[in-house]
């Protein structure tokens, strides 16, 4: 709230004059220093207020002193029966205008329900003063970062947007006059919490609708219908207009031509300054719209502003499309000549493939201790293995793939009751497992070369289509056991294929035998 902010004292009655009353150069650099000297010695000297703590105001105690502006004075309050904490403004000028203004502010935040805004708790006088009880807000600093900065003005511009839906010109936006509403207390262990991190859901409240004017009293300035502007309204107020010099629009600070352009000024003033007057590129077009001299150039709407800002990176968005459009031309030839040739098969396998946990039973064969003549032989030992391994799950259907299938070192289980016709090669140590599937690996790559280790499940047929048995393959094939296992070399391709063979080779061992 700007009234919350003290006023600086003037030295202008007690300052050395040179000639017809205007100060010399020495003279103010001398007070000047002076100033410099007390302030880094002493620190600033806070304003005594007018009213002690302990003051009642209707059912409101005071307790704490926050500042004075040029309307009147801010303390820290709390309820006399429940203890609320509350922010009372207590009006400490006499003249009509700041009555008049001080009960507008009150009836305009009584008004005001969206929590863009202070809660409005009472109104009233007590002690010779009117006060207004409103809800106890936190100070913050100007956030930083694009998302941030973004979110926050956002907040404000819904704030200034309902004023303007109400026909109010705030007419004093700027870093002083929004506060910030936390959820939490102002003190941590005792010490003041910093303003600069605020909570994360804290949200920035727009405060100090004193200088707030309605649309047809701002016309009457402009046509005159009000003869002379009002001079010293509150400490925000020029010679020739009002508001914040800085902050303030060029018509509002030398004519008082307040307008729904002047708070568009002042939010684009307030954005600079977040970035520390160097906003990127993609802030500085809006901001410098925003800031125009002419108003008519100046966003037609506090809702064209947000809409700037929510669509600040539209240009950068459509750069990067046409980009991407024009960079597919040349791609696309490309991935369609690797997709006809072996992408299409490299995607089908990845999809038929899932990551899960394998579970392997070994049969082990342990030989007895010697010491033990009673018992000679072995013992047979199960070990259960878990691993994360890929999962293959074939479909009744057989499954071809024409190009070959490099495994990477893991482990791999194939499951049937498919067909999969594949090169299953690689030079890694992978371990495949077959259960209740057919497998005719169409790979020309031998044994030592290949690294691949296969383990029948139960249930396996493994059929090497363009390989020779050979005594190498023992070292790479084995069985936990189970019976209904097959292995081939160039044999047939389908299970029906293996029984019919099998049945002749059992009729010629019968007919063998016989003679």
């Amino acid at each position: 709230m700007d009234d919350g902010k003290a006023q600086s004292p003037t030295a202008s009655d007690s300052s050395p004059s040179g000639r017809d009353g205007v100060p010399s150069p020495s003279a103010c650099e001398t007070c000047s220093d002076q100033i410099a000297e007390l302030c880094a010695a002493h620190g600033p000297v806070a304003p005594a207020s007018r009213f002690p703590v302990g003051t009642i105001f209707g059912d409101w105690r005071l307790t704490a002193f926050i500042g004075r502006g040029g309307n009147g004075e801010v303390y820290c309050s709390e309820h006399i029966a429940l203890g609320t904490p509350a922010a009372v403004k207590v009006l400490v000028r006499d003249e009509p205008c700041a009555k008049e203004r001080f009960a507008r502010e009150a009836k305009l935040l009584s008004e005001l329900k969206s929590k863009s805004f202070p809660q409005f708790y009472s109104y009233g006088e007590a002690n010779g003063r009117a006060y207004l009880a409103m809800e106890l807000l936190e100070p913050g600093e100007l956030p930083s970062g694009d998302r941030n900065v973004a979110r926050f003005l956002l907040s404000v511009c819904d704030a200034v947007a309902e004023l303007h839906s109400r026909g109010y010109i705030h007419r004093d936006i700027k870093p002083g006059n929004i506060l910030w509403r936390s959820g939490r207390p102002a003190t941590v262990d005792g010490r003041a919490r910093s303003p600069s991190a605020p909570h994360p859901v804290a949200c920035p409240v727009l405060t100090d609708l004193g200088l707030a004017k309605t649309f047809d009293e701002s016309r009457r300035t402009l046509t005159g219908g009000s003869g002379v502007p009002p001079l010293h309204e509150n400490q925000t107020e020029t010679r020739y207009g009002v508001g914040t010099p800085g902050y303030g629009a060029p018509e509002q600070m030398e004519r008082g031509e307040a307008t729904v352009a002047s708070d568009i000024h002042a939010l684009g003033v307030l954005a600079d300054h977040c970035f520390g007057g160097k906003p990127p590129r993609t802030w500085a077009r809006i901001i410098r719209r925003a800031t125009s001299s002419i108003p008519v150039h100046r966003y037609p709407s506090v809702v064209a502003f947000a809409r700037a800002i929510r669509w600040r990176h539209l240009w950068h968005v459509a750069a990067a499309g046409i980009s991407a459009v024009a960079l597919s031309g040349i791609l696309l030839p490309c991935f369609y000549s690797w997709w006809t040739q072996s992408g299409r098969e490299v995607w089908r396998w990845r999809a038929l493939c899932d990551r899960g946990e394998i579970v392997s039973v070994s049969r082990i064969c342990e030989p007895l201790d010697e010491s033990h003549p009673k018992y000679p032989g072995s013992i047979v030992r199960y070990v259960t293995n878990r691993v994360d391994g890929t999962i293959l799950n074939l479909p009744k259907d057989t499954l071809s793939f024409a190009r070959p299938i490099l495994l990477k070192p893991g482990e791999y289980r194939i499951v049937g009751p498919g067909r999969l016709d594949a090169d299953l090669s690689g030079p890694s140590n992978a371990v495949v497992r077959l259960k209740d599937c057919v497998l005719n690996n169409t790979t020309s790559v031998p044994y030592p070369q290949n690294g691949i280790h296969y383990v029948f499940e139960g249930g396996a047929y493994l059929n090497f289509v363009n390989l020779d048995r050979n005594i190498e393959h023992r070292r790479y094939i084995h069985s936990d056991g189970k019976s209904r296992n097959a292995l081939r070399f160039r044999g047939p391709m389908t299970l029906k294929e293996l029984d019919e063979e099998q049945t002749r080779e059992y009729e010629r061992m019968l007919m063998r035998d016989l003679r």
